[in-house]
């Protein structure tokens, strides 16, 4: 039984290091497998199988190798200066996410609930870090609320959206709707290998901790199929509602408002605690980091990171981010082929 727990509690954690403000929008989905038509399904099973694949490789050469954080496993299967490169970059997205996801708590309750900017920030960073002193015990906790609560919204946005237009489950509606790009197999490698290159910041100090490499690897299984579940009726709620994905900032609000204003309110709910749990993943990854780096206590790493991430959140960090997002799609990419070559060497 507890073998089993430990197995869902890692699921949890897989899917929401994950998924992100951008997947529950709908946008970032859209944008890699809804506008390649009925083919983006394929696009997402292959992911999940990609997912499992590489989820191993990560923890078989984290186990036999003994490392700690993100850092460490970079240097081990990279070369000296492309690792130095790729760890620089991933440092500074994990920080500049945090930056963001601090901003944008305090702009969804203030557009939407007309609460002051200050109150979503403070409700932010004081969650986040009661969760993050608790270490990866806090982890388990808050994905363990998070990820189920996303998967009962996305499921009742689906039936309710079903209930509505049954005919557009059909194969045969879904094959006749237009396919607006080419080259869906590009777009799904890239898309695995940026959220990889990212959660290894999770998996890595998770599998030294724990010492239960079965079951986390199992894990990673489980939390491949819930979220291929979850982004197939994303996927499905974008191919059949296009228009929104042009009209709204956050096309699945568009989709909920010809439901039911309930399901508006549940999705933005769901889109702050996945910005939470993002939060809490990210910063977790960057204390390990600067543990294993610097020596420098994890409790300590909570409040540098938010200290350091803070100001920017005011400022802000889009021109950075324009920057470092197409940077870090292509080293992602370098990074998995490091990665797959150094697991079959090792094996030879």
């Amino acid at each position: 039984m507890k073998s089993f727990v430990l197995k869902m509690q890692i699921a949890t954690i897989f899917v929401g290091s994950i998924v992100g403000a951008g997947v529950c929008s709908g946008r970032e989905l859209n944008q890699f497998f809804a506008t390649y038509g009925i083919g983006g399904f394929l696009g997402l099973f292959l992911c999940g199988i990609l997912y499992v694949l590489l989820g191993k490789i990560i923890v078989v050469i984290t186990e036999e190798n003994d490392v700690g954080s993100y850092d460490e496993f970079v240097n081990l299967v990279c070369p000296k200066y492309v690792a130095k490169f790729i760890n620089s970059v991933l440092t500074l997205f994990l920080l500049s996410s945090t930056s963001i996801i601090l901003a944008g708590s305090g702009t969804i309750l203030n557009q939407y609930f007309g609460l002051p900017k200050w109150i979503g920030f403070s409700l932010m960073v004081g969650c986040s870090s009661l969760f993050l002193l608790r270490n990866t015990e806090g982890l388990f906790e808050v994905n363990s609320i998070v990820v189920p609560t996303l998967f009962i919204m996305m499921s009742a946005l689906f039936i309710g959206y079903i209930k509505l237009h049954p005919e557009e489950l059909s194969y045969g509606y879904l094959q006749f709707l237009p396919r607006q790009k080419q080259h869906l197999f590009t777009s799904t490698f890239i898309y695995v290998s940026f959220n990889i290159l990212t959660i290894i910041g999770v998996i890595v100090p998770l599998t030294r901790e724990l010492k239960r490499p079965k079951e986390i690897v199992s894990g990673i299984v489980w939390g491949s199929i819930i979220l291929t579940l979850i982004s197939s009726f994303i996927v499905f709620l974008m191919m059949v509602s296009p228009f929104h994905a042009k009209r709204y900032e956050v096309p699945l609000l568009g989709v909920a408002q010809g439901i039911n204003h309930f399901l508006q309110l549940g999705i933005l709910g769901v889109m702050w605690l996945e910005m939470f749990s993002s939060q809490v993943s990210n910063v977790y990854s960057l204390c390990y980091f600067m543990q294993n780096q610097f020596k420098l206590d994890y409790k300590m790493g909570i409040f540098l990171v938010v200290a350091v991430a803070a100001p920017f959140s005011i400022i802000g960090f889009s021109k950075l981010v324009e920057f470092l997002y197409p940077m870090y799609g292509v080293l992602s990419l370098v990074f998995l082929i490091y990665c797959i070559l150094f697991y079959f060497r090792s094996r030879g």
